[in-house]
């Protein structure tokens, strides 16, 4: 058995957080109103957690920096749609 000093060799978990996180705030944003409310903290947590789960996973050499990434821009995408409809929201009629 190869023991490596207990290093955990899967990808870190806030990289799975912020891909579930990501997705489900990037789906809460296309719900008016109520899901503005919904989707900026999810949104602000997805780009959080990817953020910092790709770069450990880059840094100590594990898997999923990708899905990090690609959590942190769904995260993203939805902090700007919530920015769009609220800007909208306060500039029309």
């Amino acid at each position: 058995m190869d023991d490596d000093g207990g290093a955990r060799r899967g990808a870190p978990r806030s990289v799975e957080w912020a891909l579930a996180l990501g997705f489900a705030a990037l789906v809460c944003a296309l719900v008016p109103v109520i899901g503005d409310w919904v989707a900026a903290p999810l949104g602000l947590a997805a780009l959080g957690l990817g953020s910092l789960g790709s770069h450990v996973a880059d840094r100590d050499g594990r898997p999923g920096m990708w899905r990090g990434l690609i959590g942190a821009l769904l995260g993203l995408a939805a902090l700007a749609s919530v920015l769009f409809s609220v800007v909208i929201g306060a500039v029309g009629p």
